[in-house]
Parts: structure tokens; sequence; C-alpha cells
């Protein structure tokens, strides 16, 4: 049987960007791979809606579902008519008839045990969520998770680290290969790379940072992505996938947001972002002066201190030229040390996260099928 059964965790934009791929390409998954992909449930925080019928959930109803989510209806409403089940009861009701993916496009660490259990039960996860991998080492649902990721393992997760760029993958065949990591040094957000590209072009910083929010690079609260929070954990991935035992609060995070800006409502934090210019002025004529520009950079070394916070890089670097919302990864082993291997690329972005996740999900299926 070459049918693979995905569980669809999460519609919203990245989410629902898979299911769209997914649909529009499993026919030349079938040629190119003979995988059989089809979408055996989809869950949201209202339950599950799952199938057992051979072709999935149809097209139409997938397609009705992630319009609605994108519409702000939940998915009990949106699946009127249909019976929802608890989440796990969905998979494993796939998990009898072959090989079950899990395709955890959602946000937060709430999902974590539902992954755990689906590895536990024989079942493939791929993430996009990496909350769930950033868990504290000492908590045993993390250690199971980690415990799949390894090159053997049930567990896929390249979305959660410059979204469709191969840096996961890359970082793995090195090691795999028996080189040794030196370090890794990069920019991880697409938000961050944004608003510091518009600064080292002369804009205020609140102004970069609203054109950031217009152009829909930040989260609804753009302190979420000032907070170094998302870029901290993935340093953490990171250094736990060259085997760091670190959990992130071991992580030194320079947050842009000052004290009294943090607890304020959305809209005060907007109309008072502009008490920061004269300082990110500053740093930033500081760091033109020396032939530098500001990124916000995660340097994660093989052993020593990992931070992710501000740094002058020089212009005239690899990483000091990147521009807008693109993500660099300069990885320093002992094979590449005098001349780094280098991955650039969007690091933000539906389509391409989208495609981070199918892209693991046709290898695990693959890996799935030939074990039976």
């Amino acid at each position: 049987m070459s049918r693979i059964t995905l569980v669809q965790v999460g519609m919203g934009t990245v989410g629902g960007e898979t299911i769209a791929q997914v649909i529009a390409n499993r026919n030349r998954w079938w040629v190119d791979f003979g995988l059989d992909v089809r979408i055996g449930a989809v869950i949201g925080r209202g339950g599950a809606l799952v199938t057992t019928e051979p072709d999935g959930l149809a097209d139409e109803l997938l397609r009705g579902l992630v319009h609605s989510r994108r519409a702000g209806t939940a998915l009990r409403e949106a699946a009127a008519g249909h019976e929802l089940v608890e989440a796990p009861e969905a998979i494993a009701l796939l998990i009898n008839q072959g090989p079950v993916i899990v395709m955890d496009a959602a946000a937060g660490e709430e999902t974590a045990a539902l992954d755990a259990r689906a590895l536990a039960s024989g079942a493939g996860v791929v993430l996009s969520n990496k909350a769930p991998l950033a868990l504290p080492r000492e908590n045993p649902i993390g250690a199971e998770l980690w415990a799949s990721a390894g090159p053997r393992g049930h567990l896929r997760y390249e979305a959660t680290c410059g979204a469709g760029l191969p840096v996961i993958s890359t970082l793995r065949t090195l090691i795999d290969g028996g080189d040794a990591p030196v370090e890794n040094t990069g920019a991880l957000s697409g938000t961050l790379g944004a608003i510091f590209t518009d600064l080292g072009n002369g804009a205020n910083f609140s102004e970069a940072v609203l054109a950031a929010k217009e152009k829909g690079f930040t989260e609804p609260d753009p302190r979420d992505d000032l907070s170094g929070l998302d870029v901290a954990r993935k340093a953490l991935i990171l250094a736990r996938t060259i085997e760091r035992r670190v959990n992130l609060d071991e992580i030194a995070v320079e947050n842009l947001v000052p004290e009294e800006l943090r607890e304020t409502s959305v809209a005060e934090f907007l109309a008072r972002v502009s008490e920061l210019d004269d300082e990110w002025s500053r740093r930033a004529e500081t760091a033109r002066a020396a032939g530098a520009t500001l990124k916000y950079v995660a340097t994660v070394p093989a052993d020593g201190p990992i931070a992710v916070g501000v740094r002058e890089v020089p212009t005239s670097s690899l990483l000091g030229a990147l521009q807008g919302p693109e993500n660099i990864v300069v990885m320093r082993t002992t094979r590449y040390h005098e001349n780094p291997l280098t991955v650039v690329g969007p690091g933000a972005g539906a389509a391409v996260t989208a495609a981070g996740m199918t892209g693991d999900m046709l290898a695990l299926g693959t890996l799935l099928m030939s074990r039976g």
C-alpha cells in the first residue's frame, strides 16, 4: 500500500497553504514518488474532522474549511453538518489504515502532547510549529519529540528554522557525514530583517516597524517579533540539532521593547514606538560610520554562550548585505571552516514555509513506506 494519510493540525496561514499544496501536487507525487497522499483529518481548537474514506476529505470541503478559518470561523461552525471527534481519536482511527503523518502548523506548545502521542502510535510528525521543540529538556514530552528527531526517527522540522530554506537538512547532512559544527550564525527573522534594512536605509525605527506591520511581516502585536523570542527558539532548535543540551532560558536574548512598553496595549505601543527613534538612529549612525550595518543575529557555537541580539556587521559581508525579509545561516564546521557553507533566501511566507513542510512530508512518507 502506497497511501500516506495526512492529519493537518492548524488551518491558518501556513496550514491552509499546506492543504492547497497537497491538493495541487498529489498527482505529481504519485507519478514521481509512488505516494498516494490524502488528507484524512483536520484538527482545530474545536476538535477534529476525520474520514476513513480511501480518498480522504474532499477537496472542496478542505478549501471551504480553509476559507472559513481565514474568515475567523471556528472549525466546529465551519464543519456544520459533520461530526467532530477528539484529536487523538482521529489519529487512532487513521493509524489502523496505514502510514499517517501529522502536519503541525499550529502555534504554541499546546499541540506538543498530541505530536508525542502520534509518534508513540507509529505515526510521523512534521513541524513548522517551533514551540514543541523549545520545551525544557526536563519536560518528558519535549524529550520524546527530540528522541524522534534524528535521521532514523519519525519527526521532521525543516520549516521551524528558515521556513522552506534547507537549513536543518543541510546541517544534518554535514553532521551525519562526520563533519563537526564549529559555529552557526545567522539572521533568522524576516520581520527583523525588514525592519533593520529600512533602518539602515535611513528610516526611523518607528517608521520601519510600522512599515513591516503594514506589509504583513509582523505578528498582530509587533512586540512578539521585537522581543527576540521567536529568534531565540530558532537558535535553540539549531543548538539542539548540533546536540547541545540547552534550554531556552540559557540563551541571552536582546529584547528590543523597553520594559515600560511591554505591558501596554498594542495601540499604545504603536503610538509610542517613536520614543525609541533617537536611540536607534544613533546606533545606526555609529554602525554606518564604521562601515557596518545593524542586524538581529543569532550566534550558536558548538560550545560556549548562545546569544540573539543586534550586532554591527560589515556591510561588505553576506550578512551585512542581506536585504528585507531574507534569512541567512552561515555554517562554520571543521570542513567548511575558511569558507563557511551559507544558506540564504526568503525566511518567511506561507508558500515557502508550507513547501518546507511538504518536502519533509515526502521524505518521511518514503521512509515510512520503506518500513512497511
